[in-house]
């Protein structure tokens, strides 16, 4: 009866480690940490804005840089 009472024991601590290990796998394949779009070839366009919120300095598409 005692033995029973153990294996029981040891085997629900043994699927409540899968269970976890399989949530915290199922997790990552779902929502990854960082999620990065596409790869587009050529300029990424870039704009910084100053704080009062219009534009500081920007690239365009054709590489030239425009500082304020």
């Amino acid at each position: 009866m005692r033995t029973d009472l153990h294996t029981r024991v040891v085997l629900t601590v043994i699927a409540v480690a899968l269970s976890v290990i399989a949530a915290f796998q199922i997790r990552s394949a779902v929502a990854p940490d960082a999620v990065a779009g596409p790869a587009k070839p050529g300029v990424q366009r870039v704009v910084v804005y100053d704080i009062s919120g219009d534009i500081y300095a920007r690239v365009d598409e054709t590489s030239r840089l425009f500082v304020k």
